[in-house]
């Protein structure tokens, strides 16, 4: 597992310097592609509780646990930073915070959120995250068929509307409900 991160690392690190498609297409590929990726992902639902009653150890032993299937989801790597802060692990925090931006900014760099460019989440919670780094809060959401490609329309409170591709972030139609 640890070659996997260190990969993972290694790869996040030349798409931040470079900022370029290629690098970030072999960057989301790769996460793809490690032991545990889920495209159905939920860190905020899975330590909720255990945030809630101030279990940081907790946290940090179920998003670990999760990697590295968990690398580049802004929602886990934030489970982290949070749980490291409290622990009083400044220095990890403020790493897995870097993580989360460069996540969040990997998810924004696939796309503009429109019907024309929509954004491509590798995982359906990312798509809450994103909307959340952008001060905005899905009202509700459609499950959209476009020339073959399945997306996700966001109404938002705010009244905006915006546009995830969710082909390669959500299982097959007949399991989505």
């Amino acid at each position: 597992m640890s070659s996997d991160v260190s990969t993972l690392d290694a790869l996040a690190l030349r798409w931040q310097e470079s900022r370029s498609p290629a690098d970030l297409a072999a960057l989301r590929d790769a996460v793809r592609h490690v032991p545990g990726f889920r495209t159905d992902l939920d860190v905020a639902g899975e330590t909720a509780g255990a945030h809630a009653r101030g279990a940081h150890a907790e946290v940090l032993v179920t998003v670990e646990a999760a990697m590295p299937g968990a690398f580049l989801s802004p929602a886990a790597h934030a489970a982290l930073a949070t749980a490291y802060d409290a622990l009083g692990d400044t220095s990890a925090a403020e790493h897995q915070r870097g993580l989360a931006r460069l996540a969040l900014d990997s998810i924004a760099a696939t796309g503009d959120g429109s019907a024309a460019r929509p954004w491509r989440p590798l995982r359906l919670s990312d798509q809450y995250d994103l909307l959340r780094w952008r001060g905005r809060r899905s009202r509700r959401v459609d499950l959209v068929v476009r020339g073959g490609r399945r997306l996700d329309r966001h109404r938002c409170t705010d009244g905006s509307v915006a546009w995830f591709d969710i082909g390669a972030a959500a299982p097959a139609p007949t399991d989505r409900t």
